[in-house]
């Protein structure tokens, strides 16, 4: 049974009306993205206070600034790269930098968290081409095999279009050990059928109509740079083994099963979890039990 502090933010998140507010198109969405944008220029927020225990070091890779988190006094062997969610255009919060620390704690590892550039300044290839030099430079301090991707969302599907692009421009280096999502977009716009799915659905996903999907694929890339949003019509034979996460009110829960037999299809190991009854990305809200739950599994297959 869900908790009560659950059950709270998932009304609380109904009556806001959430979902609605992605729901836009037109004049609306470019309103809407355009909102987003003035919100990326502003700086991030540490909560310094919370991350008394922590090193948060600050580096520059071409014009992207990455945060590198770990415990004082410790010096990790593992490194893991850590892509935020926001639909490419939402940028980060302090709850981010909060998770990076509980990682690099739980996990005895460095975090790395870019601010990768966003939507609708910069297209997706502009977002995959500047984590993929964060992960050279992580590379060059950590044996592969010591290296783990974890995204939430939009940052999921950033993990895996990394991993795509490395694969199809054909780049003489490694891919990570293991992937690890939280609720990933794996085909936008989706199709037909999984869209349809996803109306089944929608009225108890409180955060993301299913067209959203449509709408912004055209905002993220185009022509030859459209495979980069669409993992599941993809050859990720290769990829390192995947632990992905969904909750049942989510839209993006419709994509588990096609996930299931794409995985099959190219031989990468998946290990599937799924929160009943849980909505998009529930592990975000920190102080909710099931989150707390969920992220201990988060750590455990960061590990």
């Amino acid at each position: 049974m869900a908790s009560i502090q659950y059950k709270m933010v998932y009304g609380l998140f109904k009556l806001l009306g959430v979902n609605k507010m992605l729901d836009k198109e037109g004049v609306e969405f470019d309103k809407l993205l355009e909102t987003y944008s003035k919100k990326q220029k502003k700086p991030l927020a540490i909560p310094y206070k919370k991350m008394e225990g922590f090193d948060i070091e600050t580096k520059t890779i071409r014009e992207t600034t990455i945060y590198i988190v770990r415990e004082k006094g410790k010096t990790p062997s593992k490194g893991i790269l850590y892509l935020f969610g926001g639909g490419y255009i939402l940028p980060p919060d302090p709850g981010d930098i909060v998770l990076c620390g509980q990682i690099a704690k739980e996990c005895d590892a460095e975090v790395w968290f870019p601010l990768y550039p966003m939507a609708p300044e910069h297209k997706l290839i502009d977002t995959v081409q500047s984590t993929v030099k964060v992960y050279e430079s992580m590379l060059s301090k950590y044996d592969r095999s010591n290296v783990r991707f974890f995204g939430t969302s939009s940052g999921g599907g950033l993990a895996m279009s990394v991993c795509m692009y490395i694969k199809h421009e054909g780049l003489s280096m490694p891919l990570p050990e293991k992937l690890v999502l939280q609720s990933p977009g794996l085909q936008v716009p989706p199709s037909k059928e999984q869209k349809n799915e996803m109306n089944l659905i929608k009225k108890d996903d409180v955060m993301i109509p299913p067209d959203f999907f449509d709408r912004i694929a055209p905002v993220l890339a185009k022509g030859e740079e459209e495979y980069l949003l669409i993992p599941l019509l993809f050859d990720i034979s290769g990829f390192p083994s995947i632990d992905i996460f969904y909750g049942t009110k989510e839209v993006m829960y419709v994509y588990l099963k096609y996930m299931r037999e794409h995985c099959k299809k190219y031989g990468v190991v998946l290990n599937e979890h799924v929160g009943e009854g849980m909505m998009h990305c529930w592990g975000a809200m920190e102080f909710v039990p099931e989150a707390k739950a969920v992220r201990q599994e988060y750590f455990a297959a960061l590990r």
